[in-house]
């Protein structure tokens, strides 16, 4: 099962990487561009971004800053906490997102052709609860005394 799931892992990220050249982004790039466009009627930030997408704050910020080089995102200050900024995807942005929808439509579904709608509402429902798994695991790991290999 974990061979099946590190094999899916790596098809999909592989996907992700051609879906953001497709635009001329990295995978990492068009995930987050991709992030903010869906999350835009919400007040959007670096924090929410990192969280949505489980990667650090100042990656994403770093991410995002090429994103508002490249014309793709633009950032406004929070008139609710000036401390803090929102993300908006551009004119720019959203043409290359529609630009994309030509071949990640057909794309996504030829990955989920073979599973019921059933199973993925199930898929939906279990993928957050191994992702918080994994989270613990790795926390265990880090632990001040690591666990042994075998026990004693």
């Amino acid at each position: 099962m974990l061979h099946n799931i590190l094999a899916f892992s790596a098809r999909i990220q592989e996907n992700r990487s051609r879906l953001g050249r497709y635009i001329g982004l990295s995978g990492t790039q068009y995930t987050i561009l991709i992030s903010i466009a869906h999350m835009e009627n919400e007040e959007v930030g670096i924090i929410q971004i990192a969280e949505h997408i489980h990667l650090s704050g100042a990656f994403v910020t770093i991410e995002v800053n090429k994103l508002v080089e490249a014309g793709l995102v633009k950032k406004e200050v929070n008139p609710h906490d000036r401390r803090r900024i929102l993300l908006h995807t551009t004119a720019k942005g959203r043409i290359s997102l529609k630009k994309l929808t030509e071949i990640q439509v057909p794309v996504n579904d030829t990955i989920f052709r073979d599973i019921t709608h059933e199973q993925m509402q199930q898929l939906r429902r279990i993928l957050p609860l191994l992702l918080h798994g994994s989270n613990a695991s790795l926390r265990l790991m880090d632990a001040p005394e690591p666990l042994e290999a075998s026990p004693k």
